[in-house]
């Protein structure tokens, strides 16, 4: 199976949710079942670098799909706690 590439890191930066959006998959309003966000999880965090895009921003056709802020606050792997670091994220807004 082939992972798809989002649009994580556009123009140097890695982009990350500020906040969790309303129905983010790690909150009480989640749009998926517990079993199905730990199968997503899982799978991102198998190789240490992967992440989860905020379901918000999916298919949308923006130019930035930014690291959902539930599976950085549980599950940020050494990349992006190193992106962090170096001072290359850049936090989006709420929408």
């Amino acid at each position: 199976m082939t992972k798809r590439r989002h649009k994580v890191f556009v123009d140097g930066q890695v982009h990350i949710r500020a906040s969790q959006c309303r129905t983010c998959i790690f909150g009480p309003r989640s749009p998926v079942s517990t079993e199905r966000r730990d199968e997503m999880v899982a799978g991102a965090t198998s190789d240490e670098v992967g992440s989860i895009v905020c379901h918000h921003h999916l298919y949308q056709g923006e130019p930035v799909e930014p690291v959902c802020r539930g599976f950085y606050d549980r599950h940020a792997g050494y990349v992006l706690r190193l992106a962090v670091a170096m001072g290359v994220v850049k936090w989006v807004g709420d929408q």
